[in-house]
């Protein structure tokens, strides 16, 4: 039978109803006073007065309401100091609650005449988002304020310790406190203070003498007294020392540290003996609210490099005093309205290349964009802004484009209709002078009407029919403006069909198998596309792709040298599946073909474009077979062929081949491979041979490193063959901590 005691303000009430101790006789004399008072002054007056204190009084006494239970098997009673005390059963701490705060604990003393709780031994407190283990907490059922021993307590992301501390609904101060955002251990960085305050309310905490150390080492001072609990304690901390020919021996460093919350200061300081010291500083900013985020991140870098810094990619000489900027922004305000954008200035095209080469290979020429984006009723309106600031890369600026795109919107009858408009500013600078600056002012305009059918389940054909108007304010070959009007027409149709068959594989998880088949066909006949080229300025025009283009206008962005087209489109996609007890179905295999009939076509142009061949094959999750082909129609030539076989067992091991051909442009091979040895440390390898050379041009071994599932450390060592930037040999340990 479970026992207890519900106190209500500073009188206690039994399980049988009856009032105890001296309280109540002081409430009946407070009651009375009351009275005489209203018999003597204005009663008309002071009524509402009195009510409302009497209200007030009331809802205080339901706000310190606290009921304390003792579990089955456990006890309560009374001490000669007055207390109650209420100790555990034998699987069950005793509890004790205000709506509002939970007491766990071995033992709660409770004194009526004080409204004091004291509980010890496995006390847990829980408040909210706040949970808090000690070895002894009085409560203050009145106040619902708490002393605490021995505080160890997580908040949002922080795990916090100290020896005692003092807390109420608003705010706790945690004297010798620790703070981590991990789990406590060697390679932990924590922040220790001598009095740290948590403010509940804004999430926000006040230190009085910060420092900041490893495990139970403080080490340095930091710069900053308040810090948002939703904030990282450091961020982006890395640590790169080793030896390169071209650059010497380095020891380069980078931190953010905070500084007010949600912002952090920092930088990146970099020693190389042969080329000098590399330096700027850093930063990163977010503000979160319900309705507006914002995120930016800087990152910059000088050196007055002293060294061998050979020429750029125009084979010009590369400066002494080098440097970059590199900035992330962000930017949301309620379900509609974005902002996204970065900019990206070298000095030269190699300086990244030479100091930060993990971020050079992904991206090799830097980008500068600004874009603004509305969506709306079935809309998006968008003001979008290219620049470049670097003058050896060549990039069709817009400054800016004015952009609306309405998407599918139903008209009735089965019709829809999809509709763009851009007004741009477009300009394209030469890298090697004295070629002319190419300026564009244009006007865009397109218009595409469909109607769907699906006679039967496994048909569909969609007709198609657009209209494309572009002005333009700078045109070319003697004329001063130019109105280009074309139109299109044409379908796209789709048969589907499947099979089942009732195979089955235990060893490679293969429940059944389904087979699913799409024959396509699709047709756009554009006339006139190319005419009045000679007038127009060509910006936007086509890149470089081995792969089919979009049909059609509205899919079209290399506007300014379109060509006539009258294309078929032939494909067939196969996808087999196998049920998947977590997903429903899974992938087993993709095989997808797709060729290009040109009914006319331009003088360099063949009837056929080469046959495109996607393929796929995942039989088990540790397995993936990929493979990419153009094959020539006329006499089987083969013009590209990329594949990929990428083999592992769990996180134990795993190993990827994959090669890449290009008819009279490379042929290349790469393998990749890992081995787990043990928790902490794992086994890497990478081989980069060029068959056209007949030249292993890269081979890396390297050995990773986990440090208390916080630090990744990597050493890796590297050779090189042929002529390159990058030195013959180069050793690194790198030191990054994992996002937390």
């Amino acid at each position: 039978m479970r026992r207890g005691v519900t106190l209500l303000g500073r009188a206690a009430v039994s399980e049988n109803g009856r009032r105890t101790g001296t309280t109540a006789g002081r409430r009946r004399g407070l009651l009375a006073a009351g009275a005489l008072f209203l018999l003597l002054g204005n009663v008309r007056r002071l009524l509402p007065f009195f009510l409302t204190f009497l209200a007030v009084a009331a809802l205080r006494a339901a706000e310190t309401r606290l009921q304390i239970f003792a579990p089955d098997g456990g006890t309560a009673r009374a001490d000669f100091n007055g207390e109650i005390v209420y100790a555990r059963g034998p699987s069950v701490p005793v509890r004790a609650t205000d709506g509002e705060v939970l007491l766990l604990a071995d033992e709660i003393r409770y004194t009526q005449a004080t409204g004091i709780a004291v509980a010890s031994g496995n006390v847990v407190l829980t408040r909210g988002a706040l949970r808090l283990l000690a070895d002894k907490i009085t409560y203050n059922s009145a106040t619902r304020t708490y002393a605490v021993i021995g505080p160890r307590f997580t908040y949002q992301s922080l795990n916090v310790t100290g020896t005692t501390l003092q807390g109420g609904p608003d705010k706790i101060t945690v004297k010798d406190a620790q703070i981590t955002y991990t789990e406590p251990g060697l390679w932990a960085p924590v922040l220790h203070d001598s009095s740290l305050t948590l403010d509940l309310t804004n999430q926000n905490l006040h230190a009085e003498r910060p420092r900041l150390g490893l495990g139970s080492l403080g080490l340095f001072s930091v710069p900053f007294t308040s810090l948002s609990a939703n904030d990282p304690l450091l961020r982006d901390v890395s640590l790169r020392a080793g030896y390169r020919a071209s650059l010497g021996a380095f020891l380069d460093a980078g931190l953010l540290v905070p500084a007010r919350p949600g912002l952090q200061l920092g930088g990146d300081l970099g020693f190389y003996s042969q080329r000098g010291l590399l330096l700027g500083p850093a930063a990163a900013f977010k503000v979160e609210r319900p309705d507006f985020v914002i995120e930016d991140t800087l990152r910059t870098g000088y050196i007055h490099d002293y060294g061998d810094r050979q020429t750029d990619i125009l084979a010009r000489p590369v400066p002494e005093d080098r440097g970059f900027v590199e900035w992330r922004h962000h930017e949301e305000m309620g379900e509609n309205f974005s902002i996204f954008g970065q900019l990206s200035y070298w000095s030269d095209s190699e300086i990244v290349r030479d100091f930060r080469p993990d971020k050079f290979y992904p991206v090799q020429e830097p980008d500068t964009f600004l874009e603004a984006a509305l969506t709306e009723n079935n809309s998006v309106t968008s003001l979008f802004l290219r620049a470049q600031p670097n003058r050896f890369f060549r990039t069709q600026q817009r400054l800016p484009e004015l952009r609306y795109d309405q998407l599918p919107t139903a008209l009735g009858l089965g019709f829809y209709e999809t509709f763009a408009a851009s007004a741009a500013l477009l300009q394209e600078r030469p890298v090697t002078p004295p070629g002319p600056m190419v300026t564009s002012k244009r006007l865009d305009s397109v218009y595409e009407l469909t109607r769907p059918f699906t006679p039967r389940e496994w048909f569909s054909v969609k007709p198609v029919a657009g209209a494309r108007l572009t002005y333009y304010a700078d045109a070319t070959g003697g004329r001063s403006t130019y109105t280009r009007a074309l139109g299109e027409i044409g379908a796209d149709a789709e048969l589907r069909a499947s099979a089942i068959y009732g195979y089955n594989n235990e060893r490679l998880g293969i429940n059944g198998l389904r087979h699913l088949v799409t024959p396509n066909l699709s047709y756009r006949y554009i006339p006139g596309a190319a005419s009045g080229a000679a007038f127009i300025p060509a910006i936007d025009r086509g890149a470089f792709s081995t792969y089919l283009q979009p049909l059609g206008l509205s899919g079209t962005r290399d506007i300014d040298r379109l060509s006539a087209s009258n294309t078929v489109r032939l494909g067939v996609d196969n996808t087999l599946q196998t049920r998947d007890p977590g997903y429903g179905s899974r992938d087993l295999a993709v095989l997808n073909l797709a060729v290009d009939w040109r009914l006319s076509r331009a003088a360099a142009q063949r009837p056929f474009s080469a046959v495109q061949t996607e393929f796929a094959l995942m039989p088990a999750p540790w397995l993936r077979v990929d493979a990419f082909s153009r094959v020539d129609p006329r006499n089987a030539a083969l013009r590209e062929f990329n594949t990929g076989v990428t083999v592992r067992d769990g996180d134990a091991w795993f190993a990827r081949l994959g090669s890449h051909f290009l008819e009279h442009q490379l042929e290349e091979y790469v393998l990749d491979g890992g081995w787990r040895l043990n928790e902490v440390n794992q086994l890497l390898a990478r081989f980069h041979y060029d068959a056209r050379l007949s030249r292993l041009v890269e081979q890396d071994y390297g050995l990773r490193q986990n440090l208390g599932n916080l630090w990744l450390v990597r050493y890796l060592i590297v050779f090189y063959q042929g002529p390159r930037r990058e030195s013959s040999f180069g050793f690194n340990i790198e030191v990054e901590m994992k996002k937390w």
